[in-house]
């Protein structure tokens, strides 16, 4: 038996934004790895400093409650430091997204791309599980979207459909509850998701009119 295969991607078609959000968490990830640097440099120092053992002799000895004391919030400021520019480097990414829409033999396989180097299956869904797939902006899709027991989740990093690609929903029924999965892909790949579906009924009444609002 032949496999099918059916693939697209919607791809961010304006960085702009993406590209400022990632240079203000990469400079605050280089800035909380210097200060961490430099407060380590400044605990090293302390902890190297000359010895007074005449002034020591006259204080009666050294604190070393307070020395501890002093070690430790250096040492959690440090520490601090260097999570916060760890967590804005891995974060420093997420603002890139693409998503990945994959058909293959009865399963739709949607994915979520985090900037060319994390690729994260989002859904799998086979036939049975596609309860209505339709155009946005369309009344079936109004209505889905206002369901109390139907959660919209959009599919795509793009405000705007790219060229020859349009805005589509897929109702579908997964393991956290009904979702309204919005995709941009060609017409193609609906088809051939709608095709291959032996429930006819799965497409929206009113999916070939095209007075609905975009």
């Amino acid at each position: 038996m032949q496999e099918l295969f059916c693939e697209e991607s919607a791809i961010m078609r304006d960085d702009r934004r993406a590209k400022r959000w990632y240079n203000i968490f990469r400079v605050v990830s280089i800035i909380g790895f210097v200060l961490g640097a430099f407060v380590l440099l400044m605990l090293l120092m302390l902890l190297l400093m000359p010895v007074d053992a005449d002034a020591i002799e006259e204080a009666g000895g050294i604190d070393t409650t307070a020395l501890i004391i002093q070690i430790v919030v250096f040492l959690v400021i440090a520490i601090l430091l260097f999570l916060t520019g760890a967590l804005f480097k891995v974060k420093k990414h997420k603002f890139f997204l693409s998503y990945d829409y994959t058909y293959v033999n009865g399963e739709l396989r949607l994915a979520k791309v985090i900037h060319d180097r994390k690729r994260k299956i989002l859904y799998r869904l086979l036939d049975e599980q596609i309860l209505q797939i339709g155009r946005v902006g369309s009344d079936s899709y109004d209505k889905l979207k206002h369901s109390p027991d139907c959660k919209e989740e959009i599919l795509t990093p793009n405000e705007e459909a790219a060229d020859e690609k349009e805005f589509f929903y897929i109702q579908a029924a997964t393991k956290v509850g009904k979702r309204l999965l919005i995709l941009e892909c060609r017409l193609n790949f609906i088809a051939t998701v709608y095709k291959n579906n032996q429930n006819r009924r799965i497409l929206e009444p009113d999916f070939n009119r095209k007075n609905y609002s975009k």
